[in-house]
Protein backbone atom coordinates (compact mmCIF):
# COMPACT_ATOMS: atom_id res chain seq x y z
CA UNK A 1 0.00 0.00 0.00
CA UNK A 2 1.10 3.71 -0.97
CA UNK A 3 0.88 5.52 1.84
CA UNK A 4 1.26 9.18 1.60
CA UNK A 5 1.02 12.12 4.69
CA UNK A 6 -0.05 15.77 2.54
CA UNK A 7 0.32 18.96 4.68
CA UNK A 8 -1.11 22.13 3.59
CA UNK A 9 1.08 24.90 4.58
CA UNK A 10 0.98 28.56 5.06
CA UNK A 11 4.05 30.52 5.83
CA UNK A 12 5.37 27.65 8.04
CA UNK A 13 9.47 27.88 7.19
CA UNK A 14 10.03 27.57 10.92
CA UNK A 15 8.27 23.79 11.91
CA UNK A 16 7.73 22.64 8.21
CA UNK A 17 11.07 20.52 8.05
CA UNK A 18 10.97 18.87 11.25
CA UNK A 19 7.59 17.90 10.61
CA UNK A 20 8.60 16.58 7.23
CA UNK A 21 11.71 14.53 8.46
CA UNK A 22 9.54 12.82 11.25
CA UNK A 23 6.63 12.01 9.02
CA UNK A 24 8.72 10.34 6.55
CA UNK A 25 10.04 7.84 8.63
CA UNK A 26 6.00 6.60 8.19
CA UNK A 27 5.12 7.04 4.41
CA UNK A 28 6.01 6.74 0.88
CA UNK A 29 6.21 10.35 0.35
CA UNK A 30 5.38 13.85 1.88
CA UNK A 31 3.12 15.88 0.13
CA UNK A 32 3.53 19.88 1.13
CA UNK A 33 1.07 22.41 -0.79
CA UNK A 34 2.56 25.65 -0.41
CA UNK A 35 -0.76 27.37 0.07
CA UNK A 36 0.56 31.07 -1.38
CA UNK A 37 3.45 31.48 1.15
CA UNK A 38 5.52 34.74 1.51
CA UNK A 39 8.69 33.02 3.24
CA UNK A 40 10.66 29.90 2.64
CA UNK A 41 8.12 26.96 3.31
CA UNK A 42 8.46 25.67 -0.37
CA UNK A 43 12.47 25.66 -0.01
CA UNK A 44 12.69 24.09 3.19
CA UNK A 45 10.02 21.69 2.24
CA UNK A 46 11.85 20.39 -0.96
CA UNK A 47 15.18 20.77 0.61
CA UNK A 48 13.67 18.37 3.20
CA UNK A 49 12.74 15.96 0.35
CA UNK A 50 8.79 16.14 0.05
CA UNK A 51 7.00 16.72 -3.09
CA UNK A 52 5.77 20.41 -3.23
CA UNK A 53 2.42 21.80 -5.03
CA UNK A 54 2.71 25.86 -5.18
CA UNK A 55 -0.63 27.88 -5.05
CA UNK A 56 0.15 31.28 -6.36
CA UNK A 57 -1.61 33.07 -3.87
CA UNK A 58 -3.35 31.93 -0.43
CA UNK A 59 -6.43 30.36 -1.00
CA UNK A 60 -7.29 28.59 1.70
CA UNK A 61 -6.62 25.32 3.62
CA UNK A 62 -9.79 23.84 1.97
CA UNK A 63 -8.61 24.18 -1.38
CA UNK A 64 -5.03 23.38 -0.47
CA UNK A 65 -6.52 20.04 0.75
CA UNK A 66 -8.37 20.06 -2.36
CA UNK A 67 -4.76 20.26 -4.32
CA UNK A 68 -3.61 17.05 -2.31
CA UNK A 69 -6.74 14.78 -3.07
CA UNK A 70 -6.28 15.42 -6.52
CA UNK A 71 -2.86 14.45 -6.47
CA UNK A 72 -3.17 11.38 -4.69
CA UNK A 73 -6.16 10.51 -7.23
CA UNK A 74 -4.07 10.68 -10.44
CA UNK A 75 -1.19 9.05 -8.42
CA UNK A 76 -3.24 5.93 -7.15
CA UNK A 77 -2.49 6.89 -3.61
CA UNK A 78 -3.78 3.95 -1.62
CA UNK A 79 -3.54 6.04 1.80
CA UNK A 80 -3.93 9.67 2.56
CA UNK A 81 -2.72 11.29 5.72
CA UNK A 82 -3.53 14.67 6.66
CA UNK A 83 -1.59 16.75 9.30
CA UNK A 84 -0.86 20.33 10.01
CA UNK A 85 2.17 22.48 9.39
CA UNK A 86 2.97 23.88 12.67
CA UNK A 87 3.98 21.51 14.69
CA UNK A 88 1.31 20.57 16.94
CA UNK A 89 0.54 17.27 15.58
CA UNK A 90 2.84 14.31 16.35
CA UNK A 91 4.29 12.67 13.01
CA UNK A 92 5.09 9.52 15.13
CA UNK A 93 1.38 9.04 16.02
CA UNK A 94 0.64 8.57 11.71
CA UNK A 95 1.00 4.02 12.57
CA UNK A 96 -1.81 4.63 15.12
CA UNK A 97 -4.00 6.92 12.27
CA UNK A 98 -3.25 4.33 9.42
CA UNK A 99 -3.75 0.74 11.55
CA UNK A 100 -7.93 0.91 11.17
CA UNK A 101 -8.06 1.39 7.35
CA UNK A 102 -4.83 -0.84 7.00
CA UNK A 103 -6.94 -3.61 9.28
CA UNK A 104 -9.88 -2.64 7.17
CA UNK A 105 -12.11 -1.50 10.09
CA UNK A 106 -12.50 2.31 8.95
CA UNK A 107 -12.68 4.45 5.77
CA UNK A 108 -11.43 7.39 7.72
CA UNK A 109 -9.69 8.00 10.88
CA UNK A 110 -9.92 10.90 13.03
CA UNK A 111 -7.34 12.02 15.35
CA UNK A 112 -9.14 13.02 18.36
CA UNK A 113 -7.35 15.14 21.22
CA UNK A 114 -10.62 14.69 23.49
CA UNK A 115 -11.18 10.75 23.44
CA UNK A 116 -12.20 9.48 27.14
CA UNK A 117 -9.39 8.64 29.16
CA UNK A 118 -7.25 10.53 26.78
CA UNK A 119 -7.24 14.14 27.08
CA UNK A 120 -5.04 16.57 25.79
CA UNK A 121 -4.59 20.06 27.95
CA UNK A 122 -6.16 22.49 25.57
CA UNK A 123 -6.23 26.53 26.70
CA UNK A 124 -10.09 26.34 28.33
CA UNK A 125 -11.44 28.84 25.75
CA UNK A 126 -10.02 27.14 22.76
CA UNK A 127 -11.44 23.54 24.13
CA UNK A 128 -15.35 25.62 24.66
CA UNK A 129 -15.12 26.30 21.02
CA UNK A 130 -14.04 23.40 19.58
CA UNK A 131 -16.83 21.37 21.76
CA UNK A 132 -19.48 23.50 20.14
CA UNK A 133 -18.24 23.14 17.24
CA UNK A 134 -17.79 19.65 17.26
CA UNK A 135 -21.69 19.57 18.24
CA UNK A 136 -22.61 21.38 15.98
CA UNK A 137 -20.94 19.56 13.29
CA UNK A 138 -22.43 16.00 14.68
CA UNK A 139 -25.62 17.38 14.52
CA UNK A 140 -25.27 18.48 11.24
CA UNK A 141 -23.83 15.37 9.50
CA UNK A 142 -25.77 13.05 11.74
CA UNK A 143 -22.31 11.46 13.25
CA UNK A 144 -20.72 11.05 17.14
CA UNK A 145 -17.02 12.05 16.93
CA UNK A 146 -15.69 13.97 19.72
CA UNK A 147 -13.16 15.73 17.82
CA UNK A 148 -14.88 17.25 14.75
CA UNK A 149 -12.11 20.32 13.95
CA UNK A 150 -9.13 17.91 14.03
CA UNK A 151 -6.68 18.10 11.16
CA UNK A 152 -4.76 14.80 11.76
CA UNK A 153 -7.03 12.09 9.82
CA UNK A 154 -6.07 9.15 7.39
CA UNK A 155 -8.40 8.37 4.40
CA UNK A 156 -8.54 4.83 2.57
CA UNK A 157 -8.38 5.53 -1.45
CA UNK A 158 -12.05 4.92 -1.72
CA UNK A 159 -12.96 8.17 0.44
CA UNK A 160 -10.97 10.37 -1.69
CA UNK A 161 -14.04 11.30 -4.62
CA UNK A 162 -16.45 11.90 -1.85
CA UNK A 163 -15.76 15.13 -0.59
CA UNK A 164 -16.54 18.47 -2.55
CA UNK A 165 -14.19 21.29 -0.94
CA UNK A 166 -17.00 23.65 -1.47
CA UNK A 167 -15.52 25.58 1.79
CA UNK A 168 -12.00 26.93 0.96
CA UNK A 169 -11.01 27.56 4.37
CA UNK A 170 -10.89 25.94 7.88
CA UNK A 171 -14.96 25.03 7.85
CA UNK A 172 -13.59 22.26 5.31
CA UNK A 173 -13.05 20.04 8.38
CA UNK A 174 -16.74 19.93 9.63
CA UNK A 175 -17.68 19.69 5.52
CA UNK A 176 -15.16 16.40 4.79
CA UNK A 177 -16.92 14.74 7.92
CA UNK A 178 -20.02 15.73 6.41
CA UNK A 179 -19.39 14.86 2.62
CA UNK A 180 -17.96 11.16 4.64
CA UNK A 181 -20.87 10.79 6.74
CA UNK A 182 -23.38 11.40 3.68
CA UNK A 183 -21.52 8.91 1.79
CA UNK A 184 -22.24 6.38 4.15
CA UNK A 185 -18.22 5.70 4.88
CA UNK A 186 -17.37 3.92 8.53
CA UNK A 187 -15.28 6.77 10.68
CA UNK A 188 -13.26 6.03 13.86
CA UNK A 189 -11.54 7.95 15.89
CA UNK A 190 -8.10 6.98 17.80
CA UNK A 191 -6.47 9.65 20.54
CA UNK A 192 -3.86 11.95 19.12
CA UNK A 193 -1.53 14.53 21.36
CA UNK A 194 -1.56 17.47 20.45
CA UNK A 195 1.18 21.15 20.87
CA UNK A 196 -0.09 24.88 21.70
CA UNK A 197 3.65 25.37 22.48
CA UNK A 198 4.71 25.51 18.83
CA UNK A 199 5.70 29.09 17.16
CA UNK A 200 4.44 29.37 13.78
CA UNK A 201 1.28 30.99 12.04
CA UNK A 202 -1.66 30.90 14.02
CA UNK A 203 -5.61 31.74 13.57
CA UNK A 204 -7.52 34.54 15.62
CA UNK A 205 -9.51 31.73 17.56
CA UNK A 206 -12.67 34.04 18.26
CA UNK A 207 -12.24 34.40 13.85
CA UNK A 208 -12.01 31.19 13.32
CA UNK A 209 -14.61 29.52 15.31
CA UNK A 210 -17.29 32.04 13.87
CA UNK A 211 -16.23 31.06 10.51
CA UNK A 212 -16.33 27.58 10.88
CA UNK A 213 -19.78 27.49 12.87
CA UNK A 214 -20.76 30.14 10.15
CA UNK A 215 -19.91 27.18 7.67
CA UNK A 216 -21.56 24.17 9.28
CA UNK A 217 -24.81 26.63 9.79
CA UNK A 218 -25.03 26.93 6.32
CA UNK A 219 -24.27 22.91 6.04
CA UNK A 220 -27.42 22.24 8.60
CA UNK A 221 -29.21 25.07 6.39
CA UNK A 222 -28.69 22.51 3.29
CA UNK A 223 -29.69 19.42 4.86
CA UNK A 224 -32.06 20.12 6.84
CA UNK A 225 -34.56 23.33 5.72
CA UNK A 226 -37.72 22.58 7.51
CA UNK A 227 -35.68 22.67 10.96
CA UNK A 228 -33.56 25.75 10.00
CA UNK A 229 -36.57 27.55 8.09
CA UNK A 230 -40.00 25.95 9.72
CA UNK A 231 -39.08 25.76 13.31
CA UNK A 232 -38.61 29.47 14.03
CA UNK A 233 -41.16 30.12 11.34
CA UNK A 234 -43.51 28.12 13.49
CA UNK A 235 -42.30 30.03 16.73
CA UNK A 236 -43.05 33.58 14.73
CA UNK A 237 -45.70 32.48 13.77
CA UNK A 238 -46.73 31.57 17.46
CA UNK A 239 -45.57 35.21 18.58
CA UNK A 240 -47.71 36.83 16.52
CA UNK A 241 -50.94 35.03 17.97
CA UNK A 242 -49.76 35.87 21.03
CA UNK A 243 -49.40 39.39 20.04
CA UNK A 244 -52.93 39.10 17.79
CA UNK A 245 -54.80 38.23 21.27
CA UNK A 246 -53.10 40.78 23.41
CA UNK A 247 -54.20 43.20 20.79
CA UNK A 248 -57.89 41.88 21.17
CA UNK A 249 -57.46 42.09 24.91
CA UNK A 250 -56.11 45.61 25.04
CA UNK A 251 -59.09 47.24 22.46
CA UNK A 252 -61.68 45.16 24.89
CA UNK A 253 -60.52 46.56 28.62
CA UNK A 254 -59.72 50.28 27.18
CA UNK A 255 -61.90 50.33 23.96
CA UNK A 256 -58.07 51.62 22.14
CA UNK A 257 -56.63 49.75 19.55
CA UNK A 258 -52.81 48.91 19.88
CA UNK A 259 -51.45 49.70 16.35
CA UNK A 260 -48.04 49.17 16.94
CA UNK A 261 -48.90 45.91 18.69
CA UNK A 262 -50.92 44.77 15.93
CA UNK A 263 -48.37 45.59 13.14
CA UNK A 264 -45.57 43.74 14.98
CA UNK A 265 -48.31 40.52 15.22
CA UNK A 266 -49.16 40.50 11.69
CA UNK A 267 -45.20 41.38 10.38
CA UNK A 268 -44.35 38.20 12.78
CA UNK A 269 -47.09 35.74 11.53
CA UNK A 270 -46.37 36.76 8.17
CA UNK A 271 -42.81 36.08 8.09
CA UNK A 272 -43.36 33.11 9.99
CA UNK A 273 -45.89 31.85 7.87
CA UNK A 274 -43.37 32.40 4.74
CA UNK A 275 -40.83 30.67 7.19
CA UNK A 276 -42.58 27.88 7.15
CA UNK A 277 -44.40 27.54 3.22
CA UNK A 278 -40.40 27.77 2.72
CA UNK A 279 -39.22 24.94 4.50
CA UNK A 280 -41.74 22.66 3.69
CA UNK A 281 -41.00 23.63 -0.03
CA UNK A 282 -37.11 23.56 0.28
CA UNK A 283 -37.12 20.33 2.48
CA UNK A 284 -38.94 18.49 -0.73
CA UNK A 285 -36.50 19.70 -3.35
CA UNK A 286 -34.03 18.38 -0.88
CA UNK A 287 -35.48 15.04 -0.51
CA UNK A 288 -36.21 15.36 -4.55
CA UNK A 289 -32.69 15.12 -5.12
CA UNK A 290 -31.72 12.87 -2.64
CA UNK A 291 -33.96 10.69 -3.79
CA UNK A 292 -31.90 10.82 -7.83
CA UNK A 293 -28.64 10.92 -6.63
CA UNK A 294 -30.07 7.20 -4.69
CA UNK A 295 -30.82 6.35 -8.55
CA UNK A 296 -27.69 6.93 -9.63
Amino acid sequence: MTVVAAIPAFNEEIAIGSVIVRARQHVDEVLVIDDGSADSTAQVAELMGATVLRHSQNAGKGMALRTAFEWAIDKQVDILVTLDADGQHNPDEIPRIIEPILWKKADIVNGARFLKGHSVKVPRYRRMGQEILTHATNMTADVKLNDSQSGFRAFSKDTFPAFRFNNAGMGVESEMVADASAAGFKITEVPITCRYDVEGSTFNPVKHGMNVLGSIVNQFQRKHPLLYFGVPGFLLFLFGLVLAFRTLFIFQATGKFAIGTSLIAMTSAMVGIFGMFSGLILNSVASHIRDLKSQL
